[in-house]
């Protein structure tokens, strides 16, 4: 353990004894993150359904927190104080990416629901690799498929039986024509010049860790380009730790950081990636696939995959002249089969199922997936 994280360990015990002589209040729901000052994705959705229920108190302990800086490490310092006072004192607690308070502070009564920030795992993470603290004292964690029992409970250190497909509500989208047409329609407003034309959407996942540092893959996006024809456009979208990654500039490589992924979904006739759990979101759409994994051998060998990665719904290049080849390819693969095994529900009512066990804990009774559900 780093010198911070005794300091830390020290303060945050010391305040514990006070905060176990306070009242869990029943009524009470949180949600806790650490990538965003704001509320996003999965945790905005359940919050905004929550929040119809006058009779509940929802509380909010945001930060976007940046390691590598001392300013961010005092604030983070802060917001761990704040999180120890609301989350041992809320009957249910929603995160989306580990908690260093919950792992060693949280009171066996709070319930804490682990709403992750992807629709899956293709990478190892969590308790299965090398970790500067074990992830523990979760109680439920949502997915979208059986098949992440296993992998879910080696990485958050939880039972099989707490992991809940009740499906993601961030995909819900994806499952509603009205919601596709109309964002379709929006960004071809937009970006006028995609109208008729080939899109390809890239978007990798990022390299290394919070510790040491995070880089993307090289890729050669002129070269591809220049091989591809006049009605191709590539746009491009990466993960949001690499903050301002850019390509190379060509009339036709459009820089898309600042639009949100799903939407970019609807515009895109193919989807470049990975080892990204984008690639299970995309597969909804039941769109082509390449992955671009020039460090496939050295990823396997150093982190491990959750998932075969020779199952992947789609060519795997180790070369952009592979990329290249593939995008010209008219070779099918089973994307269908894919999708089927990832999403147990693709009914757009993710959110419900969230909604209604989240009252099953507030209620204290046993948590049923399908219980009241008449859709």
């Amino acid at each position: 353990m780093g010198f911070k994280k005794i300091i830390l360990n020290i303060i945050l015990g010391f305040i514990n004894i006070f905060v176990k002589m306070m009242k869990i209040n029943a009524h009470q729901v949180a949600f806790v993150s650490l990538e965003s000052a704001h509320l996003e994705s999965d945790l905005l959705l359940i919050y905004d359904e929550l929040s119809k229920d006058k009779n509940l108190i929802i509380k909010k302990v945001l930060i976007g927190y940046d390691k590598n800086n001392l300013i961010q490490d005092f604030l983070y310092m802060l917001n761990c104080i704040k999180q120890i006072f609301i989350i041992n004192t809320s009957k249910v607690v929603f995160i989306r990416d580990n908690n260093y308070v919950i792992s060693n502070f949280k009171r066996e009564e709070v319930k804490v629901i682990q709403v992750w920030h992807a629709c899956g795992a293709i990478k190892k993470f969590g308790n299965v690799i090398d970790r500067e603290y074990p992830i523990q004292n979760y109680d439920f964690v949502l997915s979208n498929s059986d098949y992440w029992k296993e992998p879910y409970s080696q990485a958050f250190g939880i039972t099989q039986k707490h992991v809940m497909t009740t499906g993601m509500p961030r995909v819900d989208c994806l499952c509603q024509k009205e919601y596709l047409q109309k964002t379709r329609k929006q960004l071809l407003k937009k970006y006028p010049m995609l109208e008729g034309k080939r899109v390809i959407l890239y978007a990798p996942t990022f390299r290394g860790n919070i510790y040491k540092g995070f880089q993307s893959v090289p890729f050669d996006a002129l070269k591809v380009m220049k091989s591809l024809g006049e009605d191709d456009y590539l746009l491009y979208k990466f993960h949001p730790l690499l903050k301002d990654v850019q390509l190379a500039q060509h009339d036709r490589i459009i820089n898309m950081n600042h639009e949100d992924t799903h939407a970019l979904f609807t515009i895109s006739d193919i989807l470049v990636s990975d080892f990204s759990s984008i690639i299970f979101d995309y597969s909804l759409l039941n769109k082509p696939m390449c992955f671009f994994v020039p460090d496939l051998d050295q990823y396997l060998e150093n982190l491990g995959c959750f998932v075969d990665y020779h199952t992947m719904p789609g060519p795997i290049c180790h070369s952009e002249n592979e990329l290249i080849s593939a995008l010209s390819s008219k070779q099918e693969y089973d994307v269908e089969g894919f999708k089927e095994r990832f999403f147990k529900y693709q009914d757009g009512h993710n959110i419900d199922r969230v909604i209604n066990m989240t009252y099953q804990i507030l209620n204290d009774e046993e948590v049923d997936i399908e219980k009241r559900f008449h859709f």
